[in-house]
């Protein structure tokens, strides 16, 4: 029973190349996005946005870390997210949300990370390597995989819906929310690292 949840599970992810694709056409979508949005921006904007980033990363007063609200904050977007794709694909129709939720994502990361370098030069280059590339290395494939998941199931659910879409969806909600756990579970991971980890290695810089 569990290797067949396993097999299942696999086959969420692995059964269709063109999923991934659309995953990661739309994430890399987002995060190009997110770096026009920069370059578009007026100083002012630029300076109203970086204050905020200088609060949200400790530039300023490093001493004053918050590991635990880092942490409660991060986990709460980053789950929020998994659970709006996770929805998507049980809700068959609701997929192009999955996607959505990919381009939010990388849009985030693509404006944070032009901003950082844009106004501080090497040192935001330094920071943006410390501060949001330890944790992303669990946080993004988590999330476009979750994404593959989602498209996958739903289109499965599609085109079987002539055999029943509620018997269809649950032939593979077991495995698509086991699935769904280990990525939560490796999103905590990413937070973990971003709320304890990363604060000290931007210390370092800063």
């Amino acid at each position: 029973m569990k290797r067949n949840t396993v097999n299942k599970a696999s086959d969420l992810i692995m059964s269709s190349p063109a999923s991934f694709v659309a995953a990661l056409f739309f994430f890399v979508l987002g995060l190009s996005a997110g770096v026009f949005t920069e370059l578009m921006m007026t100083s002012a904007e630029k300076e109203g946005m970086i204050s905020y980033l200088d609060k949200y990363f400790f530039l300023s007063n490093p001493k004053d870390l918050a590991f635990t609200d880092i942490f409660m904050n991060s986990a709460g977007n980053n789950l929020g997210l998994l659970i709006i794709i996770l929805l998507s694909g049980m809700a068959a129709i609701g997929f192009p949300i999955a996607l959505a939720a990919l381009v939010y994502k990388g849009m985030a990361l693509g404006f944070s990370a032009a901003l950082l370098i844009d106004s501080m030069n090497f040192k935001g280059v330094a920071i943006v390597f410390t501060s949001m590339i330890p944790q992303n290395l669990l946080i993004i494939p988590a999330m476009i995989l979750a994404c593959v998941a989602a498209l996958n199931i739903a289109f499965h659910t599609i085109s079987n819906r002539k055999f029943g879409i509620k018997k269809s969806l649950a032939e593979s909600s077991g495995s698509y929310l086991f699935l769904n756990l280990l990525f939560a579970v490796a999103i905590l991971g990413g937070c973990f690292i971003e709320s304890f980890l990363s604060p000290l290695l931007t210390r370092l810089i800063v």
